[in-house]
């Protein structure tokens, strides 16, 4: 249940966070481009590879130092911050995350096809979605 209240209320800020800076963006920058989606965009990847390594450093800890004060950090980091706030400000964090994985992991091969896939496959299927529901008017 702390997992889920963990992931719910980062979720919420993050989504109320990137509706605020959307406004903001679009004061300030004007609606001729979709500012606000680039800047949670880029600021949600740049917090989820510092993210990622508080992750990893935290988990880098041998069994003996994994404390319940360590397991309550990383349990933090991971759902909180990383599923929560950063998926409801941005799930591009997400993508560049799990590109950056494959990358460090040495699999360029399967980072390329995520990209590929991700990219081409959603605006396919926003594609879809834009003719399915103009058949339905």
């Amino acid at each position: 249940m702390r997992e889920i209240l963990f992931v719910a209320l980062g979720g919420a800020l993050g989504a109320v966070t990137r509706y605020g800076v959307g406004l903001a963006a679009a004061r300030a920058l004007g609606k001729g481009f979709p500012w606000g989606t680039l800047i949670v965009n880029v600021v949600g990847c740049f917090v989820m590879g510092i993210v990622l390594e508080i992750i990893a450093d935290l988990e880098s800890h041998t069994p003996e130092a994994f404390t319940p004060g360590i397991r309550g950090q990383l349990e933090f980091w991971h759902k909180a911050v990383a599923i929560g706030f950063l998926g409801g400000l941005t799930t591009f964090s997400s993508f560049g995350g799990d590109t950056m994985r494959e990358i460090y992991g040495g699999q360029v091969s399967v980072a390329l096809a995520n990209v590929a896939a991700n990219v081409i496959l959603s605006l396919a299927a926003v594609w879809c979605g834009l003719a399915l529901a103009a058949t339905l008017d």
